[in-house]
């Protein structure tokens, strides 16, 4: 028999009462879409591009098959370097606030200003290194070209074994020339760099509305209902079943991404500084770094905590005003800290259930 709760005088299943706190959580952030396009700066080597022969086509294309040489790349070094580290940036950033699930990133809403502000300074900032870009061009190409140079005496070492002085310059010239010829002109460069941001509301709410509820009527109808082929109804049976079963996975992977991987990255964390502080040659010992990751930890909890788990937050409120404390430099012994950290990663691995929520709501006040 299925367990119940009691809420406002109303028998409501368990089960029914996680569906719809899920749905109502649902409704509490949005889908962020990040999507930064850069250039590669890299193109497939080929055998010429290495001085290899083959001794006949068929093994040209025999090997076509079955090696990859790999890429070489098109600019020197640093010269995309910062745009690289932007880009990393703004997807750590997103990683940061937000939650992996079925729909993509789920930011919520008390995330969200957080979120914006970063991506916009980052979004800013990419924009002027790929400007930037424009005034380097000529000066990019014309190194890789000198680099490529350099190169071609070896791949002409390789293809003339039996030539003991310098390649020609028309080899030279035409080897680094081929290499450069694969770098975009300036204008398709800067165009193949892209920062788009899109947003959408998870769907299952609605689709469960219009679809689950149908579905669930199908469910019901007894024999003497408007089929009177078997075949359709037995069909339409199918779908309503697959619906049903499409709703659970989706509301538990979406509590699986958010609530439940949030409670375990609390418990990874904590246990990894108590496992940290073990190791230390006086017991609970704890560095300045084990406080600021604490620290960060806990303001990375205030703003994903959506679903309102007040016992893990009152717990990292007591730890917070303990870590608070220990703002000076060095190391300090803290026994009060290690008991708290224990305490939540007891806590934290414990299932989380919603409490004080009225499944007659569809949103809820965080």
């Amino acid at each position: 028999m299925p367990q119940t709760i009691n809420i406002a005088g109303k028998e409501v299943s368990v089960d029914q009462l996680k569906d719809d706190w899920a749905l109502a959580l649902m409704s509490q952030g949005i889908i962020v879409k990040l999507k930064i396009s850069k250039w590669s700066a890299t193109s497939t080597l080929s055998p010429e591009d290495l001085g290899l022969r083959f001794v006949d086509d068929e093994s040209a294309e025999a090997a076509k098959k079955y090696i990859n040489l790999g890429k070489q790349k098109l600019t020197p070094p640093n010269f995309l370097r910062d745009i690289v580290t932007t880009y990393k940036q703004a997807k750590s950033s997103l990683e940061f606030y937000s939650f992996d699930t079925i729909w993509g990133r789920f930011i919520p809403y008390t995330a969200f200003d957080a979120w914006e502000k970063d991506n916009a300074r980052y979004r800013d900032t990419f924009i002027q290194q790929v400007k930037g870009l424009g005034g380097k061009y000529s000066g990019m190409v014309m190194a890789v070209k000198e680099d490529y140079k350099i190169m071609a005496r070896d791949v002409w070492a390789r293809l003339h074994p039996e030539s003991k002085g310098e390649p020609t310059d028309a080899f030279t010239e035409d080897f680094a020339s081929r290499a450069v010829s694969k770098i975009p002109l300036v204008e398709d460069l800067l165009s193949s760099f892209k920062y788009d941001v899109a947003y959408f509301v998870i769907p299952m709410p609605s689709f469960l509305e219009e679809n689950i509820a149908k579905a669930e009527q199908i469910r019901l109808q007894t024999e003497a209902d408007k089929f009177n082929v078997d075949l359709a109804k037995q069909t339409k049976q199918r779908i309503a079943d697959e619906y049903v079963l499409r709703k659970k996975e989706l509301i538990d992977g979406f509590l699986q991404a958010t609530v439940v991987n949030m409670r375990q990255y609390i418990a990874e964390l904590c246990s990894t500084v108590l496992q940290s502080i073990g190791q230390k040659r006086t017991v609970g010992q704890i560095t300045i770094y084990d406080v600021n990751k604490l620290k960060a930890m806990i303001s990375k909890v205030k703003l994903l905590n959506f679903y309102n788990d007040k016992e893990i937050s009152d717990l990292l409120k007591d730890l917070w005003a303990e870590v608070s404390k220990n703002d000076i430099k060095g190391s300090m012994k803290n026994d009060i800290i290690v008991d708290k950290l224990k305490a939540i990663v007891e806590v934290a691995k414990e299932e989380f259930s919603p409490s004080n929520f009225n499944p007659a709501i569809s949103t809820l006040d965080v």
